[in-house]
């Protein structure tokens, strides 16, 4: 009897250290880093300027206080201001207009963040502008519906430049099916 307490004394210590000497070696996973804020952002055209905001922050306002570009999107403005050139009389001096022309968006149905493209002017229809690749602003697969304003129309490609599958021409898109979360650079007219 004695030595089996003994033993079993000893086994439960040769345990102990074991185990002691297993969690010297055991690694605790450091905390996944906290994912960044959702952000939406404004690229002009014209400027080629980026502006990004937190959510719940004015991204208009953020623009028009780092870069001196008023962002208008419709119904905001006045019938007058359609353009450029007449924006231009009624705004103040030092600051120009840059009109939306499509805005993409995070989630279905218009929802979450959103990024927007500016530019001086209106689409005409027979002008395209390009914009790509979106990872270079921090927007590669993240697109799930999009709107166009001033005149546009927006169409999504899966390529970086331009290439492979695409959506649109289309001046809103409240779900994109199979493109959903897989546009990588933009083009408007």
């Amino acid at each position: 009897m004695k030595r089996s307490s003994v033993s079993a004394r000893r086994a439960a210590s040769v345990l102990a250290a074991a185990a002691a000497i297993a969690a010297t070696f055991v690694t605790v996973a450091p905390a996944a880093a906290a994912e960044p804020p959702a952000q939406s952002c404004s690229y002009d055209l014209g400027t080629r300027s980026l502006v990004c905001v937190d959510a719940g922050e004015d991204l208009n306002r953020a623009v028009l206080e780092q870069t001196n570009l008023l962002v208008v999107t419709p119904p905001s403005w006045p019938v007058a201001a359609t353009d450029a050139a007449s924006a231009a009389r009624i705004l103040p001096e030092g600051v120009r207009a840059t009109f939306v022309q499509s805005q993409l968006f995070d989630d279905a149905g218009y929802g979450g963040s959103f990024f927007q493209i500016t530019n001086s002017s209106a689409c005409n229809g027979s002008t395209t502008w390009y914009f790509g690749p979106l990872g270079n602003v921090g927007w590669s697969g993240r697109v799930s519906s999009f709107k166009s304003f001033s005149g546009c129309s927006t169409k999504l490609w899966q390529g970086t430049a331009y290439t492979g599958a695409s959506y649109g021409y289309a001046v809103n898109a409240s779900s994109l099916g199979s493109m959903n979360d897989q546009a990588n650079s933009v083009t408007l007219r």
